[in-house]
């Protein structure tokens, strides 16, 4: 319990002061909830004196009323510090992993962590935000409430104080082993969950191929089997629970009876003034209600230390630009230099001691069979991932001396496989430049050829496309994508090729907008139509993580090799489907002869 305390407080930050001056006013409400007690051991006094006098109903009655105004006031107060501090720590904190997320090594997120990020995030922190601060209420309530009580009873008679810490040391015994249980059980528990998000997160996002292939029995099933593993260990999880927690709560049942049936003989027995037995008859049947609570209380708790020790899990992921420098380029050529690299250590190289200079303001097109090493490039020049070997330099300043931000600010991507977020198509032209007027943005939505038939919809601009994008045609988000990035108008270009799966009249299209996108910038072209990359600067021929040919369309042509092959292959591929369209025209011919 201590110990969520403190990890609440450096959770806290610097915000943790006004978590502390919270734990002060609990007390000074503790102490004033006793209050009441005090003024019924004074009526008591006084009626038992035969001394009472209506002065002493009205002082008792407005020593009641003060206290109880004074608390509701401390309360107020109390929550704006606590509950409203819970809520901007985890505001901070979701801000703060965003911006981690940005500097992870790519790698971190094709390793299986998604559940695990997303149940950090979503999940974990949600909990500790709807629960930590009423949970440290209510432990630090626990804690104020046994000493505050101790120390009454021993003022009132040193026995029943006794007989009530004795029982006290088993209910603690009892805590520890509701403790331990939760301890284990949280884990599996945050196994499960980060296993159950996986799993549907898996099975909604590849619905359309499920359904596509008619396999949903099979995926449901394994999520239908998470899910029910997911139960079972919630059952088996109330089944541990329930025995320590049960005898937690006995414990203060027991030290209730067995104070009432003390003080009445001690009272019999002349031993013990009766206003006192009355008093303790009072106070005895709530004076060990905030620390019941802590039995129920200790699971939530044992979750919430499991939640935080994700989440610190990904705060201690290594950044990928942690010793690098806010760096202003002057120049945006791109060079690499003897790069040698793998996705992991135990994989084979997926580029081989790759050395060539991608000059300022000049296309480069990257070349390749499927798995030949293209897209790595592309990774490693926007700092995906850092080499093992060799160096990366943009504008003659080697990646990893950059921070992540710094670089980036200089690059504009455009991939085939396109991603629009969940919000307005403004909102998502306005990723290229946040602070973009509307003006701006439509100006690169008609550079970008979208601004047409984003009028054409309902709320033009401010409508919502979907989560990826998902209400437009693929050749329409690929534009908007072209207007983020024309809109940012950073100076180098990444492009894999936007044209290689649309359909004719959106090719159009894209085409004139990559146009507008590409003037004047420094272009890496991962080209998949060889014809629309005959005029590039130069041509870097990528086979099986090597750099086989490098030279013009023309010089290239003319030593033959991998991408003479290449050429042959697509042009041969091109007169295929032009024979097969006659084939099928002779075909319909010869039938309709016959008949």
């Amino acid at each position: 319990m201590l110990r969520f305390i403190r990890r609440m407080l450096l959770l806290a930050g610097e915000t943790a002061g006004k978590i502390k001056l919270a734990f002060v006013l609990s007390f000074v409400e503790s102490l004033l909830s006793n209050v009441p007690i005090f003024a019924v051991l004074y009526i008591f006094t006084k009626i038992l004196d035969q001394s009472i006098v209506p002065m002493d109903a009205w002082f008792s009655g407005g020593i009641m009323l003060a206290a109880v105004i004074v608390r509701c006031i401390l309360r107020r107060i109390f929550v704006a510090l606590q509950s409203g501090t819970g809520y901007d720590i985890c505001a901070r904190e979701r801000i703060s992993i965003g911006d981690r997320f940005k500097r992870f090594p790519m790698s971190y997120f094709t390793e299986g962590n998604k559940g695990s990020v997303t149940s950090a995030v979503s999940i974990d922190l949600l909990f500790i935000e709807e629960h930590g601060m009423g949970a440290l209420d209510k432990v630090i309530n626990g804690y104020i409430s046994i000493f505050i009580g101790a120390v009454l009873l021993f003022v009132m008679d040193w026995r029943i104080a006794l007989v009530s810490l004795a029982m006290s040391l088993i209910s603690l015994y009892a805590l520890e082993k509701v403790q331990l249980v939760g301890k284990v059980q949280s884990k599996i528990r945050q196994h499960q969950q980060a296993s159950l998000t996986s799993a549907v997160l898996e099975y909604v996002q590849g619905i359309s191929v499920i359904k596509a292939f008619n396999i949903s029995g099979d995926r449901a099933k394994a999520v239908k089997d998470t899910i029910e593993r997911t139960r079972d260990h919630a059952i088996d999880y109330e089944e541990k629970f329930t025995p320590p927690s049960s005898l937690y709560q006995a414990c203060f049942s027991i030290a209730t009876a067995l104070i009432v049936l003390l003080a009445t003989v001690f009272c019999y027995q002349g031993s013990m003034d009766m206003s006192v037995m009355l008093m303790l008859l009072i106070y005895v049947f709530y004076m060990y209600i905030p620390v019941k609570a802590l039995s129920t209380l200790t699971s939530q708790i044992r979750v919430m230390e499991a939640g935080l020790n994700r989440y610190e899990k990904l705060l201690n992921v290594p950044i990928i630009d942690k010793d690098g420098r806010d760096i202003a380029l002057n120049r945006f050529d791109i060079e690499f230099n003897n790069v040698t690299f793998a996705y992991a250590e135990e994989q084979k190289a997926a580029l081989t001691d790759i050395s060539f200079t991608v000059p300022e303001k000049s296309m480069t097109a990257l070349v390749g069979v499927s798995g030949s090493g293209k897209s790595t490039i592309a990774n490693l020049i926007v700092r995906f991932w850092d080499v093992q070997q060799g160096e990366v330099l943009v504008g003659g300043v080697n990646v990893k001396e950059m921070t992540c931000d710094s670089l980036l600010k200089n690059m504009s991507m455009v991939f085939q496989k396109v991603y629009l977020f969940n919000d307005t198509i403004m909102n998502n032209i306005k990723f290229g430049k946040a602070d973009a007027t509307f003006e701006e943005v439509v100006a690169a939505a008609k550079r970008a050829r979208c601004h047409d038939f984003i009028m054409a919809l309902e709320k033009g601009y401010d409508t919502v496309v979907g989560e990826g994008g998902s209400t437009l045609s693929g050749g329409e988000k690929q534009r908007v994508s072209i207007a983020r990035a024309i809109l940012k108008d950073a100076p180098i270009v990444l492009l894999d090729e936007a044209t290689a799966s649309v359909d004719p009249d959106n090719e159009k299209h894209i085409q004139l907008a990559i146009n507008e996108l590409v003037k004047n910038k420094t272009l890496v072209i991962i080209a998949h139509r060889l014809s629309t990359i005959r005029n590039a600067d130069q041509i870097l021929v990528i086979d099986n993580g090597t750099l086989a040919q490098q030279g013009t369309h023309d010089e290239l042509m003319k030593q033959g090799g991998h991408y003479r092959n290449l050429w042959d292959k697509r042009s041969m591929a091109r007169s295929w489907k032009i024979n097969a369209a006659a084939e099928l025209q002779l075909d319909k011919q010869a039938v309709s002869s016959t008949t």
